[in-house]
């Protein structure tokens, strides 16, 4: 994230080109699985939930801010860990719900547990 929106890479370059499914869609999801994970929530890489932004959505000033912090700290995820686990704990939009969206299937599922 943070080199694309510094101008050092191209966000297209980011994803599966032979899904034609790549940029800061891409990486914005892949963000937030990541800091799920650094949470103990492993996800699916099809799984989307709270703030990912879905396939044509336009990503606002709001959102991006937050991608941008989420990626600052993400950047040393162990010197981050608290304010990491704080905003996860804290923000709805990141944390895992009990049912998320199987973009592969189209269809809510259940988040075992």
């Amino acid at each position: 994230m943070a080199r694309c929106r510094a101008g050092e890479a191209e966000p297209a370059t980011f994803g599966l080109s032979l899904m034609n499914e790549g940029g800061y869609r891409w990486i914005a999801g892949n963000l937030i699985r990541n800091v799920a994970a650094l949470n103990n929530m492993e996800m699916l890489p099809w799984d989307v939930w709270g703030v990912m932004p879905r396939p044509g959505e336009r990503i606002d000033d709001e959102h991006m801010e937050l991608f941008d912090r989420l990626a600052a700290l993400t950047r040393d995820p162990d010197a981050s860990a608290s304010e990491l686990a704080a905003h996860y704990r804290s923000d709805p939009r990141l944390t895992v719900p009990d049912t998320v969206f199987n973009a592969v299937l189209r269809r809510d599922e259940t988040v075992p547990g």
